[in-house]
């Protein structure tokens, strides 16, 4: 049995007469990772909020999420968010509060989702931070988010999100932004949450690197439309749709500069 079941997941605009996503229908099991692409636009982030329980109320969304057996309400959405619902944003930086410690706001999110208080949450935010091989983690705790990069703070996020254990993680763009050290970083994290947790993983990326190297499934999207759901490896070697070729092809095209430089950057470091 699909732990996720989507079936005909709709979300139109009243005011715009429009469909954001229109007919969406995928499954997931435990352990598997789905990848999302499509050009900007396409409705790859409005799914991820969709399913999270962060679109906004303006919106009329049509058909069933299935999660674990249970039909998903507004109201079971909002009180699994976080606990067995992780989302990790695309947005770092502006996910955590200004004027708050990174050490407060992961004790307080471990009190309110787990119930650990004082030492007891210090020490697992702690043992998150240290899991994602931050530097110096009591000293981290004391810093403000203005004080992180945008790296560091991606980090921080999957820290909280592995320590809660939560069922199915929705990560939008994990990696945008990043440079190539953290998003391999990233993604060896978001390897890691889904084997050791046992999560399934939905992933919203523009970045082919970042999808060849995690998704077991691929789901390709265009102007709000799915137009292929399937195994990923077969879709990246036998794309059916036009539309999915172009996207591989140009996605792949502007991809190899960079590649060719990065392959000349580890010849130069490399010993003689």
């Amino acid at each position: 049995m699909p732990f996720i079941d989507v079936k005909r997941l709709s979300v139109h605009d009243p005011v715009q007469q429009s469909h954001l996503v229109a007919n969406i229908t995928f499954s997931l099991h435990r352990q598997r990772c789905l990848a999302v692409i499509g050009e900007s636009g396409s409705g790859k982030s409005t799914i991820a909020k969709t399913l999270i329980g962060l679109i906004s109320p303006s919106l009329k969304v049509d058909g069933e999420i299935i999660f674990d057996g249970e039909k998903l309400t507004t109201q079971t959405v909002k009180g699994w968010r976080g606990k067995r619902i992780g989302f990790i944003s695309q947005d770092a930086m502006n996910a955590f509060n200004p004027i708050e410690t990174i050490g407060h706001q992961m004790i307080e999110t471990f009190h309110q989702h787990l119930g650990l208080r004082g030492k007891e949450g210090e020490l697992h935010a702690i043992a998150g931070l240290e899991s994602v091989h931050l530097k110096n983690p009591y000293q981290l705790m004391k810093t403000y988010p203005y004080e992180l990069s945008g790296g560091m703070l991606q980090r921080v996020m999957i820290a909280i999100t592995m320590m809660l254990s939560p069922d199915v993680i929705i990560a939008d763009e994990p990696t945008a932004s990043l440079d190539a050290y953290n998003r391999r970083e990233v993604i060896m994290q978001l390897q890691r949450m889904k084997e050791e947790t046992g999560a399934a993983l939905i992933v919203i990326s523009h970045d082919l690197g970042v999808v060849q190297a995690i998704a077991d499934e691929l789901l390709v999207m265009h102007q709000g439309v799915m137009l292929e759901h399937g195994s990923a490896a077969k879709i990246f070697t036998s794309p059916q749709h036009p539309q999915t070729k172009h996207l591989l092809e140009t996605r792949l095209r502007l991809s190899k500069p960079l590649e060719a430089l990065r392959q000349q950057n580890r010849m130069e470091a490399a010993p003689c």
